[in-house]
Order: structure tokens, then C-alpha cells, then sequence
């Protein structure tokens, strides 16, 4: 297996896992309704536009090498969607108030970083394949 198949492959994942590691908290907790859609609205755009960032690029992942589209800009696409991807949620982790609901869920300090975290694998996977692309 090649570096190019790998890195589309793992950025397809990262990409999957970032959209599943932020509905997390969606799915755990419970009772705290308002403070949740506060948690995940928090900051310019919210959690909603890092999962819609993050998508687009599984998307952009999974077809760069389909034909369709010249490798090389959808390559140049998703080091661009990763990078405001990873930018989208270090905006969302420092406005993120904290409130009684994480008291009772102390799991959720970790949470937001997290997310970012996994976040940052995309713009890697994708300069990572621009790279072996253009190389």
C-alpha cells in the first residue's frame, strides 16, 4: 500500500471519527437540553459547520482519484477544507462556556479538545496526499 492510498484512506477516517467524536456528547447526555444546544452552538458558527467541513472532506476524500475532477485541485481542496476545518474548531473549543452540565459530565472538558484534536489529522492527510500527488 502506497503512501497516497493511505493517507486518502486515513483522512476519510479522520474525517468520519471527527463527525462521530463531536455527536458524543449529543447521545450521553441527557437533561441538560438547553445547556447542550448552548454547548454545541457556541462561537461564530458552532459545532455544526466543523461537522460540515468534516464531511465535506470524507466526501472530497473518497472521490479524488474517482476521475471526475483534476486530482491535483481537489488535493489543493482539501488541504484548504482541512485547515478551516481545524480552525472552525479551535474557535468552537475557546468560546465554549462552561456551565453546571459540566459538573455532572466532567468528561465534556475533554470533550472539545478532542475534536479539534482528531480535527488536526485532516489538513496532515490531505498535505500528505498533495504531496505524494504532485510529487
Amino acid at each position: 500500500m502506497n503512501v497516497r492510498d493511505l493517507s486518502r484512506r486515513a483522512g476519510i477516517a479522520a474525517a468520519l471519527v471527527s463527525v462521530l467524536l463531536l455527536a458524543v456528547p449529543f447521545a450521553l447526555v441527557s437533561g441538560f437540553d438547553g445547556q447542550l444546544v448552548g454547548y454545541y452552538a457556541a462561537g461564530p458558527v458552532g459545532a455544526g459547520a466543523i461537522a460540515l467541513f468534516a464531511l465535506l472532506s470524507a466526501v472530497v476524500f473518497a472521490s479524488v482519484e474517482q476521475g471526475n475532477v483534476d486530482p491535483g485541485a481537489l488535493a489543493g481542496a482539501l488541504v484548504v477544507l482541512g485547515v478551516a476545518t481545524v480552525l472552525l474548531a479551535a474557535v468552537w473549543v475557546v468560546s465554549i462556556e462552561p456551565t453546571t452540565m459540566f459538573g455532572e459530565h466532567r468528561w465534556l472538558q475533554w470533550h472539545a479538545p478532542a475534536v479539534a484534536a482528531t480535527a488536526l489529522l485532516l489538513p496532515v492527510c490531505a498535505g500528505a496526499y498533495a504531496r505524494e500527488l504532485l510529487a
